[in-house]
């Protein structure tokens, strides 16, 4: 019998591991992959650098990372890389440029690889039992204890402990075997491939750049940038679905779309790719002795530092429940508050700033003109940036107006959540 089983070693179960033993914690870790040092899969290798994000602000010193709010430290000694330029790019090449004044990142590389190693050998000191190359593929909850069924190698067994802290990623199975995602509802299944690759033209070491416009043959927008592991490899992602799949948008991207040219000459070196079910967010992340974290309980995914936050914050509402406390609902409303997706606001403000297909590739040069030569804002987020970038252009209004009205009434009339701004 075990205080706390957690499933999965990825960022935000290690992170519960490590915190649940520095606790006194009986505590074991199970984890599908053999090496959780190789990374095979597309995911996020970057720390964000806006403050406040996901409710805690992070410094990357040397050798740790610190969480300034929830007051914890990551110790990380492997490589990072700075990247202080965002970029929006339209079909004509007018630019949107995201930036700080003071050149300050806006996201720092860093190898997950060598992260998740060193928060498993942090682990494996401690004291946590550690079963890699296992699978749970079912768990039953009887309101005093959780049955967690596993395999590995074909061998079925079990193991039971008093509390279970999943955080098998996003698309968790654990959850779905218990219920928990019953009352979910599921937009799409995304497919991604991460295309790396030397030689690309407009590939730029310190800057990230998204192409939108339907000219560039993507079925999402465009998005290259750099690879924390070799300084002349940038990264090419391809977003799409069983019926618009990755492959067919890299071949059509690289040599139909109008940026086909930037990639005359270059040579693929690997690619990682994923499967992604886009599920709503968990309002309340738990059930009777088990609690969902990071991207098992989110609207897609968390990043790393939000689910090392996760991890950090269930290790403590494990220890609370033990104790006879209410941690869950304690981690509930830290949950809540810290995730901006978790908003009401969240899907109708995705919705209003979708760019494509919504406006012709002529619109979209017309709109990113308006504000071409300044300098926004350097962000990250991913909703606080079209907010920021919808501010600028609507600073313009009055022109748009005058000069398309047509246009003026598409944006105002079918994105509502721009009626403040005018």
């Amino acid at each position: 019998m075990y205080d706390v089983a957690i499933v999965g070693a990825g960022p935000g179960g290690l992170m519960a591991a490590r915190t649940a033993a520095e606790k006194g914690l009986k505590t074991v870790l199970i984890e599908k992959r053999k090496d959780i040092s190789q990374i095979t899969r597309a995911c996020c290798e970057q720390f964000i650098m806006d403050e406040n994000y996901s409710g805690d602000t992070v410094s990357v010193e040397e050798g740790e990372v610190l969480f300034k709010k929830n007051k914890f430290r990551v110790k990380y000694t492997g490589p990072r890389m700075e990247v202080a330029d965002k970029y929006y790019i339209s079909p004509a090449g007018r630019t949107i440029h995201f930036a700080y004044e003071d050149r300050r990142p806006i996201v720092i590389k860093f190898d997950k690889g060598f992260l998740l190693k060193e928060l498993l050998d942090e682990c494996t000191s401690l004291g946590v039992e550690y079963i890699p190359a296992t699978v749970v593929y079912d768990a039953e909850d009887n309101g005093k204890e959780v049955k967690l069924l596993t395999t590995h190698q074909g061998k079925h067994t079990s193991l039971t402990a008093k509390k279970v802290i999943v955080a098998d990623g996003v698309n968790t199975g654990v959850s779905e075997a218990l219920g928990l995602n019953r009352e979910r509802q599921l937009f799409a299944t995304a497919l991604c491939i991460v295309y790396y690759m030397e030689g690309i033209e407009v590939f730029e070491r310190t800057a990230m750049k998204t192409y939108f416009g339907r000219n560039y043959q993507g079925l999402a927008p465009v998005m290259i940038g750099p690879s924390i592991h070799d300084e002349k490899v940038g990264y090419l992602i391809c977003t799409g679905n069983k019926k618009y799949a990755p492959p067919e948008i890299f071949k059509n991207i690289t040599q139909k779309g109008d940026l086909s040219w930037a990639f005359k000459d270059a040579k693929l070196v690997k690619k990682v790719g994923c499967t992604l079910k886009t599920f709503t967010a968990m309002p309340q992340p738990w059930q009777r002795n088990v609690i969902v974290i990071g991207d098992a309980a989110a609207f897609v995914e968390v990043e790393t530092q939000g689910a090392l936050m996760c991890g950090y914050r269930a290790a403590h509402a494990v220890e609370k429940e033990l104790s006879g406390e209410k941690g869950f609902d304690e981690y509930t409303k830290w949950w809540q508050d810290s995730f901006e997706f978790n908003s009401s606001d969240v899907m109708r403000v995705a919705q209003g700033f979708a760019l494509v297909p919504k406006y012709t590739d002529e619109e979209l040069d017309y709109l990113f003109g308006l504000v071409e030569g300044e300098r926004l804002e350097g962000t990250y987020n991913q909703y606080r940036s079209p907010e920021i970038m919808w501010n600028a252009i609507m600073n313009h209004s009055d022109k748009i107006k005058s000069e398309r009205s047509e246009l003026f009434e598409k944006i105002t009339g079918s994105q509502s959540c721009l009626s403040d701004m005018l």
